[in-house]
């Protein structure tokens, strides 16, 4: 059985963590990224889709969604990038989970390209989103 505590973080550098969560086993050891489960299904539209996320402070993102059900987050053009898996937890919400942030959910509406969308997850953080490309 896992369990999750909530550390509060002074700042950060990645759009999707204002609060993160860490992912713990029953000695509350960490789990690490490798043990992070897979969703079964993902959304097809978003293979091999980049999105842009901006927080309601100004912090952006791009996230790179692999044909898999992976998900690269890229920090800043620099590095680092932050690996995770995407897709449905229930039909109509899309989730995202990686350690240290652990799942996080919003309802999902497929997009087209240049489109925006402002949406808030089952964590009540805000984001805009806007699909940027397609390969």
């Amino acid at each position: 059985m896992k369990l999750q505590y909530l550390a509060v973080i002074a700042s950060c550098s990645i759009a999707l963590t204002g609060c993160m969560t860490y992912e713990v086993d029953e000695s509350g050891a960490i789990v690490p990224d490798e043990q992070v489960q897979a969703y079964d299904t993902w959304p097809s539209e978003l293979e091999g889709r980049t999105v842009m996320i901006e927080t309601d402070d100004g912090v952006e993102n791009r996230i790179n969604f692999e044909p898999n059900g992976i998900m690269n987050i890229l920090v800043d053009p620099q590095g680092p990038v932050v690996q995770g898996v995407y897709g449905f937890s229930t039909p109509g919400t899309l989730c995202v989970n990686f350690v240290p942030r652990g799942p996080e959910c919003w309802p999902y509406t497929p997009m087209q390209v240049g489109e925006t969308m402002e949406i808030t997850s089952d964590r009540g953080q805000e984001l805009k989103v806007t699909m940027v490309d397609r390969p």
